[in-house]
């Protein structure tokens, strides 16, 4: 358990087989541009201090 974070949380998500598959047929660049534009949405959509709450590497950083 992080021991600067007293509230621990984990966030799994599943994808079924097909999507792997389809995932695993992408080019790495194509992997690449899937990544950054999966990124800019959750920066976006929660930003940075909600996101900072499930990963540490966005502590501190601010909204714009």
């Amino acid at each position: 358990m992080d021991t600067k974070n007293k509230h621990h949380i984990e966030i799994v998500y599943t994808f079924p087989k097909d999507k792997l598959d389809e995932f695993k047929d992408m080019s790495v660049r194509q992997r690449l541009m899937w990544l950054e534009e999966a990124n800019l949405f959750i920066n976006k959509t929660i930003g940075f201090k909600k996101r900072a709450i499930t990963d540490t590497r966005f502590e501190g950083i601010e909204d714009r």
